[in-house]
Parts: C-alpha cells; structure tokens; sequence
C-alpha cells in the first residue's frame, strides 16, 4: 500500500462512490488499465493505492476473521444492477469473491451513502452505548442500579440490554434462501416480491406478493406419491482431476476437501456412482446422483443433469448430447474447481461456468464453501429444473 499508510480502502471506496469519483486499475507494470482482473493495484487518485485484493474492514457474515477483499466490491458494485443469481454466476466464472446475500443489501447502503455506517459499526456502537448505559446508571449512594434483562428483570426503563441481546441474535444468525428468508431480510415489506422474483425467478407469487407455501408443500407431498428421478451431478472421470468419483462424497455430503489421491492409496474400486443425501433450504430432502459417465444415457437423463464439475478438457464431452462445453453449460449448471491462488485455463473463459475455489490449507473454510456451491445448486434448480 502507498500513499496514506492509515488509509481505509472501505472508506475510501464509499467516499469515491458517493462523490462519483473515477478508481484507476494499474497492471503489474504499473500502466493504466479498464480490466479489473488484469489489475494489480487499485489506486484511488492521490489519496492512496492498494493491492488489488486487500482485504477490508467489512468481515463476511459473522466470521470476523475473514473480511470481504477490495477486489469483491468493486466487482459487487459495478454489477448491483444484476439479480443475485446473476451475479454469482458472474463473480464464481472469473474467479472472485462473493457478496453473500444476506450481506448485499446492507453492503450496498452503505458503500452508496444511504446509510452512514457498517451494519456490524453499528452493532459495535448499539453494544457500546449498552454498556456505557449500564455502567452509567448508578444511584446515589454509588451502588449500579440493576439492569434490565432480556426476561424481565428489575429496571424497567429503557430495555437496552434486551436490546442489544436481540443485536447480538440478529448478528449471529445466518440466512437460508428460501421464501422466509427473502421476507424477513428487510422490515419493510414493500421489497417483498421483488426479493421473491430475484432470489427464485420461477417462482409464482400469491395474491399478496408472498410465494404460496401451501401450494409448494402440496406440490411437494403429491410429487413423493409418485417415483421421481433423481437429480444428476456429474464430475470428472480422470483420476487427475480435482473432484471425481473417488472423493466427490466428501466434499458434497461431509463439506470437507480431501484430495482424490489419498482416497485412491486406501485401496478400493471406483465407485460406479454415488448417492448424496441433501437438506434443501426449505428443509426437506433430496437425493442426488452422482455419476462420471453418460454411456447408455436416456434423454429423461440428460434433463436430469442439474451440474456439471469440469477439469477444463473439452474431451470430457465427447459423445453428449450437447456437441460443444458452451451448448453443455447453456443447460446445466457448470463448476470449474481450483485452488484459490490458481489461474483457470484460458479454454474456460467461454464456457460460461463458475468457479469454485478451495483453499490448500485452510480446511475450516470447506464448509462455506460447499454451503455457498449447495445454494448455487438450489438456485439454479429453483429458476432452470423446477421438474425436480
């Protein structure tokens, strides 16, 4: 970083945001440059220059530990326009980090103007102002005056603490896509089918704006009377591959990443294929299948592949349906595994598919991870397969 050594990129780019000021991208040269993925430096005229992907001050839902990268908002900001879906797919194809849906609107607010502050500044000063409110109120002999508490407690005046205990929930918690949940991330309710028709473009609205769960869950009960398909993921048949037959289990169902090779040096065939249990965000199950080869393939098969992991060798689509990798993620849901610090191949950039990143040491973020790939699935699901 140069220029101001105290500089706050979050500051900064909300600053420039607001007055409409122009943020330059430097190539590793140092020349000017319109492409935020070929910049190495983010410079924000005389005030200051950073890393591309320094990290901010705004930490990723409640994970303090790991914050949102400068890289991630100014991608977040250049395509708010799009529907959250949208964006992801944009973010995962080139390899970005992702704004997560809970966080967006409050993000967006903040970085605009419409608000002054952090959701979590705020949370910090609500939590501060508590405590100085408690330490404040004393009586006059010296003693504190007992506080009131989130069940009901002896001072019955302003409630902070239940105040800041209900902050402290609301902080904690963490957003599932479901209908419920577009309804409850704003107070006002105006938004409502807005947030319904983004989040599941296919769904169908009621007379009040709100999704029929009735309807849903009656679709659901008189689909299980009947035998249906399972949905079919597909990955990789060479052993090389990041994800394939061999540790696909682990990653899918246990939300760990352990490396194909160590599963091979256990002994043991190659499964023929495998079957993955999953809660969906309205709580019900559903069963996958996954699968490394398409021979003998009916056409109800073909419309039951909802994704598709890729190495990047356009081999692996011999003899589909589809005649190209392009045709093949215009009708599936596509997955490029990579480590984080990798460069996708360049025979990707016209596939349209996502990336998936993985950490090479940092198996506590395995979970995000695959919960963030289960929600792109889902979604996907939600606006493309909706049979399922």
């Amino acid at each position: 970083m140069s220029a101001a050594a105290t500089a706050d990129p979050l500051k900064l780019l909300r600053d420039y945001t607001i007055q409409h000021k122009s943020v330059e991208f430097l190539d590793k040269d140092g020349n000017p440059t319109k492409e935020l993925l070929q910049a190495e430096t983010v410079r924000f005229g005389e005030d200051a220059s950073f890393p591309r992907d320094t990290p901010t001050s705004y930490a990723r839902g409640n994970n303090e530990s790991d914050q949102y990268t400068l890289s991630a908002l100014l991608h977040f900001l250049d395509h708010r326009e799009q529907s959250f879906y949208e964006y992801m797919k944009t973010a995962n194809s080139v390899g970005l980090q992702t704004v997560s849906f809970s966080d967006r609107i409050n993000l967006l607010n903040y970085l605009t103007g419409k608000t002054s502050e952090t959701a979590q500044a705020a949370e910090s000063t609500a939590h501060t102002s508590s405590k100085h409110a408690v330490e404040d109120s004393s009586t006059g002999d010296g003693r504190r005056k007992r506080p009131k508490t989130a069940a009901g407690g002896d001072d019955t005046g302003s409630g902070t603490a239940a105040n800041d205990l209900a902050r402290d929930i609301i902080r904690r918690e963490r957003l599932i896509v479901t209908t419920s949940s577009a309804l409850s991330s704003n107070k006002s309710f105006a938004r409502v089918p807005d947030l319904i028709k983004e989040v599941f473009p296919s769904k169908q609205l009621g007379v009040n704006g709100a999704g029929s769960k009735s309807h849903s869950a009656g679709t659901r009960k008189h689909g299980a009377s009947r035998k249906r398909r399972d949905p079919i993921i597909v990955v990789p048949a060479a052993t090389t591959a990041m994800f394939n037959m061999y540790n696909i289990k682990d990653l899918l169902q246990d939300h760990k990443f352990v490396e194909s090779r160590e599963v091979m040096e256990k002994g043991g065939p190659k499964p023929r294929e495998v079957h993955i249990e999953h809660t969906l965000a309205d709580g019900s199950q559903m069963r996958f299948r996954v699968i490394d080869s398409v021979q003998d393939f009916t056409d109800n098969d073909w419309a039951a592949i909802v994704c598709v992991f890729t190495q990047g060798a356009a081999w692996q689509f011999k003899n589909w349906t589809w005649k190209s990798p392009e045709e093949v993620f215009k009708n599936c849901l596509g997955f490029y595994p990579k480590y984080q610090d990798e460069r996708p191949k360049d025979s990707t950039r016209t596939w349209g598919i996502n990336m998936l990143n993985i950490e090479r040491s940092k198996r506590h973020t395995d979970r995000a991870t695959v919960v963030g790939l289960w929600n792109s699935i889902e979604q996907y699901m939600q606006a493309h397969k909706t049979e399922f």
